[in-house]
């Protein structure tokens, strides 16, 4: 366990360097509980990250056809079943919010795959 909050500071961030100090013991400490609880290492537990790439790499595309198709039905250039183009136009904004969303997730899972990949090694 770390000790660390156990030796004297001296310096204008004392009292903050002990509570981080606290802080990080308290969570070493947890992380041994469930270790001895559930027999297994607590940093290789299992990662959401897989499933919400899977779930970008359907999803993305599919707000991007959205967007184009509810973009080319607001601009009655597809036979559109209702002539209301304010209502085909809001639905191309949203899916085109959804696919920025989506890419911007996707990109944020790569990342911490990364890390992930470099914290493992």
């Amino acid at each position: 366990m770390s000790q660390s909050h156990h030796e004297p500071h001296h310096g204008w961030n004392r009292l903050g360097e002990y509570w981080r100090a606290v802080a990080a013991d308290r969570r070493s400490r947890a992380a041994a509980r469930r270790w001895r609880r559930t027999g297994a290492e607590p940093r290789m537990a299992r990662s959401d990250l897989p499933a919400r790439r899977l779930l970008g790499r359907i999803f993305a595309p599919l707000f991007l056809l959205g967007t184009v198709v509810f973009a080319l039905l607001a601009a009655n250039a597809l036979p559109a079943p209702s002539a209301d183009r304010a209502f085909y136009t809001g639905l191309a904004v949203l899916c085109a919010v959804s696919t920025v969303v989506a890419v911007i997730d996707l990109l944020v899972v790569r990342r911490r795959m990364a890390e992930q990949r470099r914290w493992r090694r």
